[in-house]
């Protein structure tokens, strides 16, 4: 009886087990199948997504960074990036690293730059009006024309920055670090240059009309040709400022970041 039993099962099992493995083997192939095409389509998604990355890369910018009016950047890491011509206008960069980034030409205008590091950042014919720089680290930056109407560098360091022929009318440099800073040609007229360190600073040509001086440190600055908040000129017989002050008055309301952005 017992060995009939065991017969039986050995039948069934020899006549289910084929059956069984050719289903196993349908749905093994199916599944393949379906994890190769898986497989594949999120290759072809990572390719363009890594093909988009760098091709952005490759014009140093992203959607954000191209036109980023009033977008959130703060403590984004920016260094090194070529983001010049780009818009940022009214953006947040409260401490953002734009160290050796280049932006000339860009748009930053009532931009907040709290406490932003731009050490070497190349920010020649940008516009930075009414922008906030409160205790930002522009040393060495290279501002070269740049507009810094009405901006805010209270307590900013601009150790050794090229501000040649820069626009600072009305600006707030109250206890900023100038020290070894290039102001040739600057036009500072109202600016509140009050407690600022100036030591060494190459102030020859600037238009100092109306800044105010109190207690700022001119130890070893160069005033020779400069425009004095009185009117009078360092040198005797200079009779007005060679760099006169068209463009950058201080209550006008035209700005560059009013231009059409392309």
């Amino acid at each position: 009886m017992r060995w009939n039993i065991l017969i039986s099962l050995l039948v069934l099992l020899t006549a289910v087990t084929p059956t069984a493995l050719r289903v196993a083997r349908e749905q093994l192939s199916r599944y393949q199948t379906l994890d190769a095409a898986t497989d594949a389509a999120t290759e072809t998604v990572v390719t363009a997504a890594r093909s988009a990355i760098a091709s952005s890369n490759s014009r140093g910018e992203t959607a954000d960074q191209r036109r980023c009016q009033r977008c959130n950047l703060a403590a984004t890491d920016l260094s090194g990036q070529d983001l010049s011509n780009q818009n940022f206008r009214a953006a947040n960069m409260t401490e953002v690293n734009l160290n050796g980034a280049q932006l000339i030409n860009a748009v930053l205008h009532q931009a907040n730059l709290t406490q932003a590091t731009l050490h070497q950042v190349n920010l020649q014919g940008a516009d930075l009006s009414e922008a906030i720089l409160v205790q930002a680290d522009l040393s060495q930056a290279q501002m070269l024309h740049t507009s810094l109407v009405k901006a805010d560098l209270t307590s900013a360091s601009l150790i050794q920055a090229e501000l040649r022929a820069a626009a600072l009318c009305s600006a707030q440099l109250r206890q900023a670090n100038l020290s070894e800073a290039s102001l040739y040609g600057a036009i500072l007229r109202q600016a509140d240059l009050s407690n600022a360190d100036l030591r060494g600073a190459d102030l020859r040509y600037a238009d100092l009309y109306e800044a105010d001086l109190t207690n700022a440190n001119l130890t070893g600055a160069r005033l020779e040709f400069a425009t004095m908040p009185d009117g009078s000129t360092y040198n005797q017989g200079y009779v007005k400022p060679i760099n006169p002050s068209e463009g950058c008055d201080a209550s006008r309301t035209d700005s560059v970041a009013d231009q059409p952005t392309p």
